[in-house]
């Protein structure tokens, strides 16, 4: 499959890369339909944050189909058009249960960081993107919508639904 790739800082490349695989159980893939770029993948191109190693698969925002899912995933199946959130919950840490996501303790990437896409794990510049934590980490569309409407939602939707189910305090 094809994939834009952080190549060290002022590089990228749109590379051969494998396609990806379920890792866990609560892992899916996803076809990307739609991905953008934003701010924060201007500052990896510039070399500004130096977690993101060579090789990399850049983005963290799409939109997309569900091709397959692990044997955890109980609430998406294949075929679903969904968002894909820009922050892994794994839904079941402390920060998780209080609303916390963006400091997800899951294992996946490094315990405590939600950004993990194209920073920490291949991201959502490719054709396809293996995405932990499926059921906490996708949003299902509604039947009918089509993809450039999607695509106004890829990331802020993700954000206020996460912000707007926290309880107020």
């Amino acid at each position: 499959m094809k994939a834009l790739v952080y190549q060290g800082p002022g590089k990228k490349s749109w590379t051969d890369v494998p396609q990806p695989v379920l890792l866990n159980p609560s892992d899916a893939i996803v076809r990307v339909d739609t991905t953008t770029i934003c701010g924060t993948d201007l500052h990896i191109l510039k070399g500004d944050v130096p977690a993101v190693q060579e090789g990399r698969i850049l983005g963290h925002e799409g939109v997309g189909t569900v091709t397959e899912v692990g044997s955890g995933v109980h609430d998406l199946a294949v075929g679903d058009r969904v968002i894909i959130s820009c922050i892994k919950s794994c839904g079941h840490c402390i920060n998780c249960r209080s609303g916390l996501y963006s400091h997800c303790l899951g294992e996946e990437g490094v315990a405590g960081i939600g950004w993990v896409f194209g920073h920490l794990i291949d991201g959502t510049q490719a054709e396809y993107v293996r995405v932990p934590y499926a059921d906490n980490s996708l949003y299902k569309m509604p039947d009918g919508s089509s993809t450039p409407r999607r695509s106004c939602f890829r990331t802020f939707c993700p954000r206020d639904l996460k912000s707007a189910s926290r309880p107020a305090e």
